[in-house]
C-alpha cells in the first residue's frame, strides 16, 4: 500500500507541473499576441495566479464553509460525531482535534478544509449522520482525516487556482479578441509591417491554447483529485483497521 500512495503522490505532483505548463504556455502566446512581449504575458499569468493563490490560501476555507451554510459544533451537541473525529485524529496522528461543522442538508456528504492541519475543519451533513452507522461514519471522517494528512487540501488549493487562472486568462483574451475583431482595430504596428506569417502562427497558437488548455487542465484537475480520493481511501482503510466501514458508507452514499 506504501508503494501505491509514493506513487499516487508522484503522478499528482506530474500533473501539477503539467498544469503549471498550461498556464506559462497560455501566458507566453497571450503576451507575444497583445503585447509584442512573452515576458509581459508571463507576468499578467503569474499575477493572476498570484492573486487568486492569495485569496484561496487564506481565504478558501471560510468561503466554503460559509457558502455551505456550516455550523460549528462542540461535544455537547454532536457526542457521537465528536467521538469519532477526536479517535480519527489520534489515530492519524494529527497535532491538533480539527474544528467540526453540520451543515443542515438531507444528502449524505461531508468534506474537510485548511491549509495545514493546525488549522483544518470537518463538515457533515445531517443527511449523512442520519443514514450512517457508526462503522460507516467513523469511515468517512477518517476518509476526511486522510484528506488533512496528506496535505490533500493545499494540494488542491494549488491545483484549483491554476485551473481558475487558466480559464480565467482564457476566456478574458477570447473577449478582448473578439472586441477588436469587431472593432477593427489591429493588436499593433508590428501586425502591418512584416512578419505576418509568424503573427499569423502566434495567433493560431494561442487561439488553439485558448480553446484547449481549459479542457486539458480541467481534465488534469478531475485526474489529480481521483488520485487524491484513492490516497484518503487507503489512509481511511489505514485508521479505521475496517475497510468495510468506508465501502458500505460509498454504498450508501452512491445509492441516494
Amino acid at each position: 500500500m506504501w508503494e501505491q500512495i509514493r506513487s499516487n503522490q508522484i503522478r499528482s505532483a506530474v500533473l501539477i507541473i503539467v498544469m503549471a505548463g498550461l498556464l506559462l504556455a497560455l501566458g507566453y502566446f497571450l503576451g507575444l499576441y497583445f503585447f509584442d512581449s512573452a515576458i509581459g504575458g508571463l507576468i499578467i499569468a503569474g499575477i493572476v495566479w498570484l492573486f487568486m493563490s492569495l485569496i484561496s490560501y487564506f481565504q478558501g476555507d471560510s468561503i466554503m464553509l460559509s457558502m455551505a451554510k456550516a455550523r460549528k459544533v462542540g461535544k455537547q451537541e454532536a457526542p457521537r460525531l465528536y467521538n469519532i473525529v477526536e479517535e480519527m485524529m489520534i489515530a492519524s496522528g494529527l497535532p491538533k482535534m480539527p474544528d467540526i461543522y453540520i451543515i443542515d442538508d438531507p444528502a449524505p456528504n461531508a468534506f474537510a478544509t485548511g491549509r495545514k492541519p493546525e488549522n483544518a475543519s470537518i463538515a457533515v451533513t445531517t443527511g449523512l449522520l442520519q443514514r450512517l452507522n457508526r462503522d460507516e461514519l467513523q469511515g468517512v471522517v477518517a476518509h476526511e482525516i486522510g484528506h488533512i494528512k496528506n496535505r490533500d487540501i493545499l494540494f488542491m488549493i494549488i491545483a484549483s487556482v491554476m485551473l481558475g487562472s487558466i480559464v480565467m486568462l482564457a476566456w478574458y483574451a477570447s473577449r478582448f479578441m473578439l472586441f477588436g475583431s469587431m472593432s477593427g482595430g489591429r493588436r499593433s504596428s508590428s501586425k502591418d509591417s512584416g512578419g505576418g506569417a509568424g503573427q499569423a502562427i502566434i495567433l493560431v497558437v494561442g487561439l488553439v491554447l485558448m480553446i484547449l488548455a481549459p479542457i486539458a487542465a480541467q481534465m488534469i484537475y478531475f485526474a489529480v483529485s481521483r488520485k487524491r480520493e484513492y490516497l484518503a481511501d487507503a489512509s481511511s482503510a489505514l485508521y479505521t483497521r475496517y475497510p468495510e466501514g468506508l465501502a458500505s458508507a460509498l454504498e450508501k452514499i452512491a445509492a441516494s
